[in-house]
């Protein structure tokens, strides 16, 4: 047995293993088709896979495949952990836990800060993954759409000067809408060249949004079993965002549709909460944080530029160290210090006001419950950190 990176020659029986192992889970097209960045044809699936092999045949795999958020000069660098596959005959031998423990031993060899993946809780849980961030999910039905999108700006003249297409390669307007994407205060890094099959991962499909013939959106949704949800919709003018959402369910989900939005994008949120019926906040991904300080300072950040991040300070510790952080004249800043393994106490003798070990700290600094923990001594507005990873980056 060994465990190998492998080369873009292992491709074409990665991608057969994969399909193999999940079966009709994938359905039409296998992995090629629900991850086509990864496996379809742009894909060369050159070192960002992780396999044990036994006599030259793979027993098990996993894709760690590179991402990143930025936030003006700010960037955060982590993996995407995902298509976990173990063969059947060699299931209870290990090899995943083997392949998990190599994925965090390589995070920090490697400097990146995080690795987020989607799956059961327990099945991940013992390696550092917990279930956390922020999601935002509505249902927008068609009641809602009827009584609540119905200004003069979005009356049945108004919106015919607007349309929806699907986005291809091809359209110059996949230009515009790449850079509108860039220009959002906070968002993943995205290569040019893939933009258009990158929004189509977990079968999602894009479209263009114009008004008069010219540019105004995009998004991305997913048609699943009867279920329609907008993963991703940007629009150049926030004003449009109604009229995208009544654009959208005329055009391709007359029966209603779920939109996913981030915790900080308040003024679209307000919009949801006074038009839905109603809609659910639910935790994000699980995610594995490697370096705490520098995940806590990116998302303060984020949180500072997006919705505000009040002046204060606090400290907190794990068994990781003891961890100050600070919101003063529009800079944030987060010092971790190493503390003497038998006690919580900084070097003069202070005991931190705070303690926790690392799994849930991790969900009490950036998870939904944040607002649940009476005893965390927070400074009022703070809690909790956005943490969000938009679905077409997922894998």
């Amino acid at each position: 047995m060994e465990v190998i990176r492998a080369g873009k020659e292992w491709k074409e029986r990665i991608i057969s293993f994969a399909n193999e192992v999940f079966g009709s889970d994938v359905s039409d097209g296998g992995f090629a088709a629900l991850i086509p960045d990864v496996y379809g044809a742009w894909g060369e699936c050159d070192k960002n896979h992780l396999l044990v092999l036994e006599d030259g045949q793979i027993q098990a795999l996993l894709l760690t495949e590179p991402l990143s958020f930025a936030c003006g000069q700010e960037r955060l660098n982590g993996i995407g952990v995902g298509t976990v596959s173990v063969s059947s005959g060699a299931r209870g031998k290990g090899y995943m836990q083997l392949l998990l423990k190599t994925v965090r031993e390589w995070l920090k060899e490697e400097g990146y800060a995080f690795a987020v993946l989607a799956g059961q809780r327990q099945r991940y849980e013992y390696w550092g993954y917990e279930p956390t961030g922020v999601k935002i999910c509505a249902e927008i039905s068609p009641g809602n759409v009827k009584h609540a999108l119905n200004s003069s700006d979005l009356d049945e003249d108004a919106i015919k000067e607007w349309e929806i297409v699907p986005m291809e390669e091809t359209d110059p307007d996949t230009q515009k809408a790449w850079e509108l994407f860039n220009s959002q205060p906070v968002h993943t890094v995205r290569k040019r060249e893939n933009f258009v099959v990158h929004l189509r991962v977990g079968r999602g499909r894009p479209f263009l949004i114009r008004r008069g013939g010219e540019f105004a959106g995009y998004l991305s949704a997913v048609f699943h079993k009867g279920k329609v949800v907008v993963s991703e919709l940007e629009v150049c003018n926030e004003a449009f965002f109604p009229v995208a959402l009544k654009l959208f369910f005329q055009a391709q989900a007359p029966q209603g549709f779920e939109i996913l939005l981030p915790s900080y994008q308040r003024e679209r949120l307000d919009l949801i909460e006074r038009m839905a019926d109603g809609f659910h906040i639910r935790t994000d991904h699980s995610y594995y944080v490697a370096d705490l300080k520098k995940v806590l300072a990116f998302s303060m950040e984020v949180k500072r530029r997006t919705c505000g991040l009040p002046d204060g300070k606090w400290e907190f510790a794990t068994q990781e160290g003891l961890y100050r952080c600070e919101a003063e004249n529009g800079s944030v800043r987060v010092v971790r210090e190493e503390i003497p393994a038998a006690g919580k106490r900084t070097e003069n003798g202070r005991t931190a006001v705070f303690t926790r070990d690392c799994g849930e700290m991790t969900r009490i600094l950036f998870g939904p419950a944040a607002a649940l923990w009476q005893n965390v001594p927070a400074p009022a507005g703070w809690l909790p950190f956005p943490l969000y990873l938009p679905e077409v980056d997922a894998v």
